[in-house]
């Protein structure tokens, strides 16, 4: 059995952690910081439980399954084709790439920029923006290693400056909790955790950690399946520190800018109190290198994935996306998070139950009808409930009010919180798990 020492065992764990830590995971903590208020302790506390603890679990389940597509296909192979495509669309030209591109720029140069003229501004610094991600995902180069060395310790340490500046500095100005914060503060900060989309992430990157471990010569199943789950923990711990520490900077800044429009504002008003311009120039250029490493990782990932199941170019697929992506970032970061909250109510669930399955998969014995029942019970009450909290009407009316089915969905529990998957999915793997004693019964 191949032993690998601490420090390759720690460059590992680093690089799952730089894989997970991108825009999302940035701007998303200090608005739920304001957002939350009084109630923030317990807010980031169950923000965690999706934004770390199942990232965790979903490379646990990879490392255990082999790939996504091994584990999706326990359900069907078609829908295994499918939910691989909308997780690489959703996590690279759909939410991520156009998310992690725009947030520099609302930290670093919107403040400057009049607001008449703000999407002239916006679309010329995206043009160049993509154009670099072009050349660089056609002309790969060690620099973005060289960066990601580098880059990480920086970002953990201008984050940790950020924090125990606010700490010591700042004067304690605490927002009163939203509607969302006061009703349903737990179901509010686990859906607000979604948008981190490491849990979908993880279902990719996965595979990626085990081929860093394979290169290093480890080749036991087990082991790469223990090693793997070790440096998801490891990396659950510092994206936990790291949460609360830019939680913390909204928490205490946010009764003074509880107007900011998203997390990237938020950060570039509390950088500029901090330190000033120069303050906000920093996290500018360092969001923008992170973002740069991730954009780049992504739009390369995917297009090589569906190079390798089409018969498009791979050079092809990096212009598509780069030219989706572009599009897309032009709306601006506010538009882009609001978009991104119902397809990820709808796809969530499925990532979710996939993970626990596979978990547990001893013990259900891979079995298809139990697969079958919870995952597509949970792709049904998620969409329908996706398209719930869209904007998506009818004739100015919502268009599940407009069928009638609202009222049925209403009935479910938790289902005001955008978590009416889980009751029916409990339900339907019991119901599914009785089936399979009884089938494996009649077999004998």
């Amino acid at each position: 059995m191949t032993k690998i020492g601490k420090k390759e065992f720690y460059v590992v764990a680093l690089m799952l952690f730089a894989m997970f830590f991108g825009a999302g995971n940035f701007i998303l903590p200090p608005k739920l910081g304001v957002d939350s208020g009084s109630n923030f302790y317990l807010a980031i506390l169950f923000f965690c439980v999706t934004g770390v603890a199942l990232p965790v679990l979903g490379v646990a389940a990879v490392a255990k399954a082999g790939t996504l597509k091994e584990l999706a296909s326990r359900v069907n192979v078609s829908f295994a084709i499918i939910f691989v495509a909308a997780i690489y669309i959703t996590i690279g030209p759909l939410v991520a790439i156009p998310r992690a591109s725009t947030m520099p720029y609302e930290i670093m140069i919107l403040p400057f920029v009049p607001s008449e003229n703000n999407i002239y501004f916006l679309a010329f610094y995206s043009f160049i923006y993509f154009a670099l991600n072009y050349y660089i995902c056609l002309n790969p180069s060690t620099i973005l290693d060289t960066l990601g060395k580098y880059l990480t310790p920086a970002l953990l340490i201008l984050i940790a400056v950020f924090f125990i500046s606010a700490f010591v500095l700042a004067e304690v100005n605490i927002a009163e909790p939203n509607a969302n914060y006061i009703n349903h503060p737990v179901a509010s900060a686990f859906v607000e955790g979604y948008q981190t989309m490491d849990a979908l992430a993880a279902l990719v990157f996965g595979i990626s950690v085990v081929g860093a471990l394979k290169s290093l010569g480890v080749k036991n199943k087990h082991q790469l399946s223990l090693l793997t789950i070790k440096a998801g923990l490891f990396s659950g711990v510092i994206l936990i520190i790291v949460y609360f520490a830019l939680g913390y900077l909204g928490y205490v800044y946010g009764n003074t800018f509880k107007d900011a429009s998203n997390g990237a504002v938020l950060l570039s008003l509390i950088s500029n109190d901090l330190f000033g311009s120069f303050g906000r120039f920093i996290l500018g250029i360092t969001a923008l290198l992170a973002c740069l490493t991730t954009t780049i990782g992504l739009i390369g990932s995917s297009a090589s994935y569906f190079s390798s199941v089409t018969k498009i170019s791979y050079k092809t697929w990096v212009i598509i996306w780069v030219v989706a992506s572009f599009l897309l970032s032009i709306q601006g970061l506010t538009q882009i998070l609001k978009v991104s909250i119902p397809i990820l109510i709808a796809i969530y669930p499925i990532a979710i139950v996939l993970i626990i399955l596979s978990l547990i998969n001893n013990l259900i014995n891979e079995s298809k009808i139990i697969y079958r029942f919870s995952v597509y019970t949970a792709a049904f009450i998620g969409i329908l409930n996706a398209i719930d909290s869209s904007s998506l009407s009818i004739n100015e009316v919502k268009i599940l009010t407009y069928l009638g089915i609202d009222k049925f969905l209403n009935i479910l529990p938790f289902y005001s919180s955008m978590l009416g998957w889980i009751v029916p999915v409990i339900i339907m793997f019991i119901i599914s798990y009785i089936i399979e004693i009884f089938s494996k019964k009649d077999s004998f």
